[in-house]
């Protein structure tokens, strides 16, 4: 029987593995989705010590990030992260793991640390192949719009919000 899963906040050792979540998801999840040269610009390969190091830095040491990665034993399955802007900036899991409500969970750690983090919302740039999801989760959808890749390409996308609500108060 597999182990369990369990969600907790990313820790450096953790990047490597996150750069390689997310160059399987997009390449075989959003595969479907969108052309060969939108997914190599935006997972690209191969996994350098630069890029490592990067994620370490700016994501996983950025203090305007929450990054949390989901676990089977001490195995990195997915992850997700938002910053400060209530932007939630990404949400992979790999797809081995795929419709096992990994998403889910991480996407619920997720806003529970937005809403510690005083946010109201959480919006997204959504994949064409994760609108389905996003919407399952309540997100709202605001418009078809256009998401620029950190390499400046321009890839089509569902921009979405989600109103967060705090069960405490």
């Amino acid at each position: 029987m597999d182990s369990p899963i369990t969600i907790e906040p990313a820790k450096p050792k953790d990047a490597q593995a996150l750069l390689e979540i997310h160059a399987a998801a997009v390449h075989q999840t959003a595969a479907s989705s969108y052309a060969q040269e939108i997914l190599d610009n935006w997972a690209r390969r191969p996994i350098t010590s630069d890029r490592v190091e990067r994620v370490k830095q700016r994501w996983i040491g950025n203090p305007d990030h929450r990054i949390v990665v989901a676990k089977q034993g001490s195995h990195v399955v997915g992850f997700g992260f938002i910053d400060s802007d209530s932007q939630l900036q990404g949400l992979y899991v790999h797809p081995d793991y795929g419709r096992r409500g990994i998403g889910t969970k991480l996407l619920a750690a997720l806003e529970q640390a937005a809403i510690a983090m005083g946010l109201k919302h959480l919006q997204a740039d959504a994949s064409l192949n994760a609108e389905g999801f996003y919407r399952k989760q309540g997100f709202d959808i605001i418009e078809r719009g256009v998401h620029r890749l950190a390499s400046g390409q321009a890839i089509a996308c569902i921009k979405m919000r989600k109103l967060l609500t705090n069960h405490e108060q």
